[in-house]
């Protein structure tokens, strides 16, 4: 659909918090990426952890091409992480690093969002996880022990307070979990459910 008309998809759990025509800047073609934390505690992958949950493109652009083109070699459902390969991040991530090369094109060019334009905070069901793999004796690195220490202060109570540079919040709700691909038991009591009226804001609502 969007090699075809083009425009902006978005995941149904990504919230708007304001309009995001200035975040878009007038690139060609736009993607997000996922917080720091998951590209280096979560992913495979490495940095950046390109996000298919929100991407903006003209139509026809070369990218998007580029993407279907390569979509059938990334397959398989017998692990959880394959969702990830086949259709998610992980196969957005490699495949964004290999059509790297052709940014010469200001044409084909891509734009690379940061992390906290769309995407702003991590998963909060994956937090207890990462802040595990903190206590690794590997976790010294300069980089590593900033995210580590930002995920020791990440307070679950103030999830709904954005950084003046987010356009758009994920709510992280893993709908596409299923009960044969669920290492971390999001499928139980910490799969998040809510009701899309709860992210209208009080001063928008129709009485």
């Amino acid at each position: 659909m969007l090699y075809e008309y083009g425009g902006l998809y978005a995941d149904l759990d990504m919230e708007c918090l304001r309009p995001v025509d200035a975040a878009l800047n007038g690139s060609d073609c736009i993607v997000s990426q996922e917080p720091l934390e998951h590209a280096e505690f979560l992913a495979p992958v490495g940095t950046p952890l390109v996000s298919n949950a929100l991407l903006a493109c003209r139509p026809g652009h070369p990218f998007l091409a580029h993407v279907i083109a390569r979509l059938p070699s990334y397959t398989g459902w017998a692990a959880w992480n394959d969702v990830l390969w086949a259709t998610g991040p992980y196969m957005l991530t490699t495949v964004y690093r290999a059509y790297d090369g052709r940014r010469w094109n200001a044409d084909a060019a891509v734009t690379l969002a940061a992390a906290d334009v769309f995407q702003p905070t991590p998963d909060d069901s994956m937090v207890d996880h990462m802040r595990r793999v903190c206590l690794r004796p590997d976790m010294v690195g300069g980089r590593r022990r900033a995210l580590c220490g930002r995920l020791a202060a990440y307070d679950f109570g103030r999830r709904g307070v954005q950084p003046p540079s987010a356009f758009t919040v994920h709510h992280w709700t893993h709908s596409w979990v299923g009960r044969r691909n669920d290492p971390y038991g999001l499928l139980n009591d910490k799969m998040k459910r809510f009701d899309v009226a709860d992210l209208i804001r009080p001063s928008s609502r129709v009485v």
